[in-house]
C-alpha cells in the first residue's frame, strides 16, 4: 500500500456464507481492516466474517447506498474497497491495485478508481464485463446514493473523479441462472420505487431507465413478455438521449441491450438503426458490431454479415485493455472466428475478404483477426499459418493462440508439439475449453488415463459438450480408480445420455 496509507475491504452481506468463504480468503492479510454490515442475515454469515477476523456491524435494511454509507462511516481507513460477497481478488489485481494507489494517493483531485467486474457463466468463463466505482477515499464529501445501482458521487460536484486505471474482481454472481432471475426481479422493484422520487428530465432519471431495460433483457430469457414491456422505456430513452453525452457508458451500453431486444422480436430494421446510430458514437464498440454480425445472419445477408463480424474482431483487438471495457460479446469471439471463416470461403467474394484480413493483420498485428488469418491459411498455406498463431501466441501470451497451435500440431500428428502448447495453454488459462479437449485426447492416446479423465471432465464442465461423454466411456474403461469410475457414471446418469 501507499506508506502510511489506510485501506478498508467493505462488504455489506445478508444470507451469503456460500460465497464469503471465497471472498474472505482472497482479500485476508492485504487490507489494514475487513469491515462487514450484515443487514440481517439468518445464516452463517456474521461467524464466517468473524472467522477471518472481520469487524462486524448490523444494519437494519434501507436500501444498498444506506448500507454502504454505514460501511464506510465504520471503516477508519484513508480509502475503501468495497467487495461484493459474491467476488474473488485475484493476487496480480491486488498488485495492480497498489500500484495505481502509489500513483494517485498523493493527487487529491483523485477521488476514486473503477473497478471492473468480470462476470463468470456457470462454465467459470468470463462472460461479460461491467464497470463501476467501487473504490474511493474515505472523505465527507463522498456519499452513497440511489436504493438501487447505488453509487458513491461527491456531493458538492453530484460526480466522482476516477483515473483511467481500473482493477478487476471476479464476480460469481450470474453464473447461476435462478440467481440473476431473482436479481432481476428485486432490481426492478426497487428501481421504480427510486423512479416515483424523480422527475423524467432527471439525467439519472435516465440512467434508472437504463436499468429497467437491462433487468426487463435479463428476465427475458425466462419470458418473452418482457421483450414487449420494454419497448416504451426503450422508447422514452431514446427521446432523451440527445442529451446524454456520448461518453456516458449509460447511454453506449444502452444501445446494445435495445438493439438485442428489438433483435429478439425479429424487428430487424429497427435493431439496424439503432446500431447503426451507435457506431456513430463508438464504432470501435465491439457489442454493436457482434449484434449487427448476428442479425445479418438471420437476415441471410452473408456479405453483410462477415463485414460485420470482421469489425467486431478488429473491435476487439482495438479495444487492448479489454478490461476498461463494458462487453456482453466477449465469450463470443471464438465462435465468431469460426463461423466467419466458413463463410468466408463460401463466399463468391472469399478473395476480397481474404485480402481486407491480410491487411487489416500487416497494419496492426492484432490477435483475433490474425486468429482468424490462420484459420484461413491453415490449409492454403501451412508454413504462414504457423508463423502467424506462434507470433500471436508469444506476443499475446494468448492461451486461445496456444490452443490454436497445439490443435494444429495435434491435427498434423506433431504429438510433443501439440502437448506442449497445449499445457501452455492451460497455463495461460486453465478454463480454456480447446485445451482442455486437445489434452484428454492426448493423454489417453499416450495411455495416461487419469490424466485424460480430468481433462475430459473439465472440457465437458466448460464447453456443456455432452457428446464428448462418448470419448470419455473409453477412458474410464482402463480407469483403476473405482471413485473416478463412480464419479463419472454418476455425471452421465444426471446427465442422461
Amino acid at each position: 500500500m501507499a506508506k502510511d496509507t489506510k485501506v478498508s475491504a467493505c462488504i455489506i452481506a445478508k444470507n451469503e456464507e456460500h460465497n464469503l468463504p471465497r471472498l474472505l480468503e482472497s482479500i485476508k492479510g492485504k487490507f489494514d481492516e475487513i469491515v462487514l454490515v450484515d443487514t440481517g442475515s439468518t445464516d452463517k454469515t456474521v461467524d464466517i466474517a468473524k472467522q477471518y477476523g472481520a469487524k462486524v456491524y448490523h444494519r437494519e435494511w434501507q436500501g444498498f447506498a444506506d448500507a454502504r454509507q454505514y460501511a464506510v462511516d465504520m471503516a477508519t481507513g484513508d480509502w475503501i474497497w468495497f467487495f461484493d460477497a459474491d467476488c474473488e481478488l485475484e493476487e496480480e489485481e491486488y498488485q495492480k491495485f497498489k500500484r495505481i494507489l502509489l500513483t494517485v494517493n498523493d493527487n487529491p483531485t483523485i477521488e476514486g478508481i473503477g473497478v471492473v467486474y468480470k462476470n463468470l457463466g456457470p462454465n467459470g468463463q468470463v462472460k461479460a464485463l461491467s464497470s463501476t466505482v467501487h473504490i474511493h477515499r474515505k472523505h465527507p464529501d463522498l456519499v452513497w446514493e440511489g436504493k438501487i445501482h447505488e453509487r458513491v458521487v461527491n456531493k458538492k460536484t453530484d460526480t466522482i473523479n476516477i483515473p483511467p486505471y481500473k482493477v478487476s474482481v471476479l464476480h460469481y454472481g450470474y453464473a447461476d441462472f435462478q440467481t440473476q432471475m431473482c436479481k432481476a426481479k428485486r432490481n426492478l422493484k426497487l428501481i421504480f420505487e427510486e423512479l416515483r422520487n424523480m422527475k423524467n428530465k432527471d439525467y439519472y432519471y435516465y440512467v434508472y431507465v437504463f436499468y429497467i431495460v437491462q433487468s426487463y433483457n435479463a428476465l427475458s430469457l425466462s419470458d418473452k413478455k418482457y421483450l414487449k414491456k420494454s419497448l416504451r422505456y426503450i422508447s422514452s430513452f431514446l427521446n432523451y438521449a440527445d442529451n446524454i453525452p456520448n461518453t456516458s457508458t449509460f447511454k453506449k451500453h444502452f444501445y446494445v441491450y435495445a438493439g438485442r431486444i428489438f433483435a429478439q422480436l425479429e424487428k430487424y430494421d429497427e435493431a439496424v438503426e439503432i446500431l447503426e446510430k451507435a457506431l456513430n458514437i463508438d464504432q470501435f464498440y465491439p457489442d454493436y458490431n457482434y449484434l449487427l454480425f448476428e442479425i445479418y445472419k438471420n437476415k441471410k445477408d452473408l456479405e453483410k454479415a462477415i463485414e460485420y463480424g470482421i469489425n467486431y474482431l478488429v473491435s476487439l483487438d482495438k479495444n487492448t485493455n479489454t478490461y476498461g471495457l463494458i462487453s456482453d460479446s466477449l465469450v463470443y469471439k471464438n465462435k465468431v472466428i469460426e463461423e466467419l471463416y466458413q463463410k468466408i470461403i463460401s463466399s463468391e467474394n472469399k478473395e476480397k475478404f481474404e485480402e481486407e484480413i491480410k491487411t487489416l493483420w500487416k497494419t496492426y498485428k492484432g490477435e483475433n483477426i490474425g486468429r482468424l488469418l490462420f484459420r484461413i491459411l491453415e490449409n492454403k498455406n501451412p508454413k504462414e499459418s504457423e508463423k502467424i498463431i506462434k507470433k500471436l501466441a508469444i506476443l499475446y501470451n494468448s492461451d486461445d493462440a496456444y490452443a490454436d497451435l497445439g490443435e494444429y500440431f495435434y491435427k498434423n500428428e506433431k504429438t510433443e508439439e501439440a502437448l506442449k502448447n497445449l499445457l501452455k495453454a492451460i497455463e495461460v488459462n486453465s478454463s480454456n475449453p480447446k485445451a482442455n479437449m486437445y489434452l484428454s485426447r492426448i493423454y489417453e492416446s499416450l495411455g495416461d488415463y487419469e490424466k485424460a479423465f480430468f481433462f475430459g471432465m473439465k472440457y465437458i464442465s466448460l464447453s456443456g459438450d455432452v457428446s464428448f461423454l462418448t470419448q470419455l466411456e473409453n477412458i474410464v474403461e482402463h480407469l483403476n480408480d473405482n471413485n473416478l469410475k463412480e464419479k463419472f457414471f454418476h455425471i452421465k446418469e444426471k446427465i442422461k445420455v
